[in-house]
């Protein structure tokens, strides 16, 4: 009987810790792709890929886990009555400034990131040559130059979806950079080139 608190202060940590890097995904992919001029909702990334952008954002701030284990050794193990009567007072409190600093972690490693693959010229994303059934329909921030620029090759390919992909030309744009987005069905060939794997690297974010 004295072991059931024990599992059930475990156990609410274990779901707290789940919901927090969920947080700081979902911030880092909502804050990344914002770079781009795209929302979420229409992009339809699984639910789960929300939990590996959250493992980059601890990545980026890795110092945080041992201050997380050694604090958690404190308060739990070490049974601090003081502190834990602290953080029971306050319990909702902390859980409020937890889900803060996980979003503005999310949105700070996003913004990292993007920086990094801007100054490389998102060298990590793959050019694509891409031939069109028709020019009309496409969304385009240059309509009348994308469809040669296409089959030219000079957008890179930044995410494939089951109803579009979505390219960006790093050469062109300032500041934030507008995504052009062409429908499977407008497509008649696409050659990609091939890239090198890895964080950096991730096309399907």
């Amino acid at each position: 009987m004295d072991d059931r608190p024990r599992i059930l202060d475990i156990t609410a940590a274990v779901t707290l810790i789940t919901a927090l890097v969920y947080t700081a995904g979902w911030s880092y992919a909502y804050h990344w792709y914002d770079r781009f001029e795209l929302g979420l909702i229409g992009l339809g990334i699984p639910f789960e890929y929300h939990f590996m952008y959250g493992f980059w954002v601890l990545q980026t701030f890795w110092w945080l886990i041992p201050t997380l284990v050694v604090f958690l050794a404190l308060t739990y193990w070490a049974q601090v009555d003081p502190v834990l009567d602290l953080l029971a007072r306050t319990a909702l409190i902390w859980g409020l400034l937890a889900f803060v600093l996980f979003y503005y972690m999310g949105k700070a490693a996003a913004g990292a990131d993007y920086r990094d693959h801007r100054e490389s010229g998102f060298q990590s994303y793959p050019w694509v040559r891409i031939w069109t059934i028709s020019d009309q329909g496409q969304t385009s921030a240059e309509p009348q130059t994308a469809p040669q620029d296409l089959a030219d090759g000079k957008y890179r390919l930044l995410l494939q979806t089951t109803q579009s992909l979505y390219l960006i030309r790093p050469r062109q744009d300032s500041g934030q950079l507008p995504t052009l987005q062409i429908p499977h069905n407008q497509i008649r060939a696409l050659r990609r080139i091939p890239t090198n794997p890895g964080r950096s690297g991730a096309s399907s974010r």
